[in-house]
């Protein structure tokens, strides 16, 4: 994966949704009100969401810049508001979903597709006031590479003189 590059990241997760038999490939990402606008058109549940991740830079010795995309994803669940229950069965299913992708990305870390740490991290309870009653699992990381497309490209710049001068 090449996280520097913004549909490949996402692509990196929507793939990831779909080799989960749980998720079996509900997945979305975006921001807040994209997602609360999903939960009004019938997500299928549990599901993926990956909010919309920045892109940061750290630079050691003239080498390639280490792009880091930082994000969160979440995994939710979809529960009764009145079966106290079935809410706690949410919350272990969700869980047991999250500890599965944190365990999918630490297998790509150890195969050096990327670099990502556990530390500081906490995953934590979320539960949203959408129709749909969702609970879930929020995890923030941060993935890391060389960033090769930050790199000088002569061809894509008019020479000195030219364009607008």
């Amino acid at each position: 994966m090449e996280s520097e590059k913004l549909p490949d990241f996402i692509d990196y997760f929507r793939r990831l949704a779909a080799a989960n038999l749980a998720l079996a490939g509900s997945f979305v990402h975006g921001a807040t009100g994209r997602i609360i606008a999903g939960s009004r058109s019938k997500l299928t549940y549990p599901c993926l969401w990956l909010e919309t991740p920045t892109l940061g830079f750290e630079e050691k010795d003239g080498t390639a810049p280490l792009g880091k995309r930082k994000c969160a994803f979440v995994v939710l669940q979809k529960v009764p508001a009145d079966d106290y229950a079935e809410q706690d069965a949410g919350w272990a299913q969700a869980e047991a979903i999250a500890l599965q992708v944190i365990s999918y990305l630490l297998k790509d870390r150890k195969a050096r597709k990327f670099s990502f740490s556990l530390n500081e991290r906490d995953l934590e309870p979320i539960a949203t006031l959408t129709v749909d009653n969702e609970i879930g699992w929020r995890l923030e990381f941060e993935l890391a590479e060389y960033s090769p497309d930050v790199r000088y490209d002569a061809t894509k710049w008019a020479p000195e003189g030219g364009q607008g001068a």
